[in-house]
């Protein structure tokens, strides 16, 4: 029997039944936001697991390199200089480390690796995360969260792969075979984020970060 049909867990939209008949996978997505998420009867119970094979260390050049980049092109010219938040910083807080060695106050938090929540007692002028959305099971009690804790002015810079195909080749994307993977957004779903939260599109790269400002 097919998964009932939902809202859309973003805009609240009405969606369609996306069936992967390879991966026997179904999947909502919005006509009005283009979210595409992942039915919940496909969601797995061993995500921490599946993390854990993951080899995001300091180490790891090549997993560096993709972070010095992004400090480099997103983060240098914003002029930060109050508190950052790296949320879903992993086994390994590997960004953080490396934004406090450019000289960042940054905070951390991960809801496996390090759910200390005094995170929330404090406003960000940045926020940050990177492969970390398309965890996401509540989407927008997430972006909630985060905005809330933006200054006026401040800065959230998400790092997750972007839809930029139709339904058919994303069947064939890459990006959906990791099975923690539930939660997938094109631009058109960041345009709608903005909308609802007084975001505005500063810059992005067309493929898998975005960096928005509170108005």
């Amino acid at each position: 029997m097919p998964t009932q049909i939902i809202k859309c867990k973003i805009c609240d939209g009405d969606t369609t039944l996306l069936l992967d008949e390879q991966l026997k996978i179904e999947y909502h997505v919005c006509s009005n936001c283009h979210f595409i998420y992942k039915s919940t009867a496909f969601h797995i119970e061993t995500e921490e697991d599946e993390y854990l094979r993951h080899n995001n260390s300091i180490e790891d050049t090549g997993y560096v390199n993709i972070f010095l980049n992004q400090i480099d092109n997103f983060i240098k010219d914003l002029n930060i200089e109050r508190l950052v938040l790296d949320f879903g910083s992993g086994p390994n807080p590997v960004y953080k480390v490396l934004l406090e060695q450019h000289g960042y106050q940054v905070h951390d938090f991960d809801p496996f690796y390090n759910n200390d929540l005094s995170f929330k007692n404090h406003q960000y002028q940045l926020i940050t995360s990177n492969e970390v959305p398309e965890h996401f099971t509540k989407p927008i009690v997430e972006f909630d969260l985060l905005v809330s804790l933006l200054e006026k002015g401040g800065y959230l810079l998400l790092g997750t792969h972007f839809r930029t195909m139709n339904e058919s080749d994303f069947l064939s994307w890459w990006y959906r075979r990791d099975v923690t993977h539930i939660s997938f957004y094109s631009l058109k779903t960041f345009d709608y984020l903005c909308q609802k939260y007084g975001l505005e599109i500063i810059k992005h790269d067309g493929k898998k970060t975005i960096l928005l400002q509170k108005k």
